[in-house]
């Protein structure tokens, strides 16, 4: 059992089981457990972007005519795209006898990226000695690096606890058995993550001799919609749910190396959404 099943675990026992019983008319009127089967997840790479040689230089050109550092000097076209991805999701929740939701849906995600150069290097527009030696610039980087390079690979995974709140419909009057159920998911319970950057000689090259580069987010925001339709047959009941969640999150980053460094910002930003399809069943006391 890994670490974040076993979050949940002790969650539910301390947190919910306690909640669920605080008075008699909150008291518990069924337990549901929903997992993940099936759904789909917007493609979570970083997409087109532009790779920037600034001042200052190796040469000491910008130096020699005085250009600031930061001013670009060349660039050219890169494309961060998804190769592979993984998401699951785990559903625990209590109904109250007066309809109330209370529960946790943990969200994962895990996915890998390729980073390749896909334009040639141009020099600066600018104009004056910042063209003429971007030009000079960009003569040499397309040569060491033409449209094609393999940049790198990223490997991304990370984990939101949504604390689910929502209200209980019974249906059976309309159609016997039947219930739906739905609400909002707070991240309020706890979430990480991670991502890894491995570069080949090229993005060693360019990214100012960082091989391989670790990045933490440091501010983000997520949110997630449920809706659930059960049908209750004695004391069981089949479920099938929907969910969507959206996630963002960013990191800082060093301008002078590593990613930040060869995409020229300090922030390096991702976000994600998907649609979730579950099946589970619950107990009705």
């Amino acid at each position: 059992m890994n670490k974040s099943v076993k979050f949940l675990t002790v969650l539910f026992v301390v947190f919910l089981m306690p909640l669920a019983a605080y008075a008699e008319m909150w008291s518990p009127d069924r337990f549901r457990l929903n997992l993940r089967v099936a759904g789909s997840m917007n493609d979570s790479s970083v997409g087109a972007k532009t790779l920037k040689y600034k001042c200052p230089d190796a040469g000491g050109s910008c130096t020699t005519y005085s250009i600031s550092d930061g001013t670009i000097l060349a660039n050219a076209a890169a494309l961060d795209k998804q190769t592979s991805k993984e998401v699951g999701g785990i559903t625990l929740q209590y109904i109250m006898e007066m309809g109330m939701i209370v529960g946790i849906h943990q969200h994962t995600t895990k996915y890998d990226t390729l980073a390749t150069q896909t334009g040639a290097w141009t020099a600066s527009t600018a104009g004056g000695a910042t063209s003429a030696v971007g030009a000079v610039y960009a003569g040499a980087l397309g040569t060491a690096y033409p449209s094609g390079t393999k940049l790198a690979d990223r490997t991304s995974e990370g984990y939101v606890n949504f604390l689910d709140l929502g209200y209980f419909y019974d249906l059976s009057d309309i159609v016997g058995g039947m219930n739906i159920s739905g609400g909002i998911g707070l991240p309020l319970l706890g979430n990480g993550g991670s991502t890894k950057v491995a570069y080949t000689d090229a993005g060693f090259a360019l990214n100012g001799g960082v091989r391989n580069e670790d990045i933490t987010a440091d501010d983000g925001s997520a949110m997630s919609f449920f809706v659930d339709y059960g049908y209750t047959f004695g004391s069981y009941e089949a479920l099938l749910g929907l969910r969507t969640i959206s996630t963002e999150s960013k990191a800082t980053v060093d301008e002078t190396k590593g990613l930040g460094k060869i995409l020229g910002e300090t922030t390096f930003t991702s976000s994600g959404s998907s649609t979730s399809y579950s099946l589970g069943f619950g107990y009705v006391f």
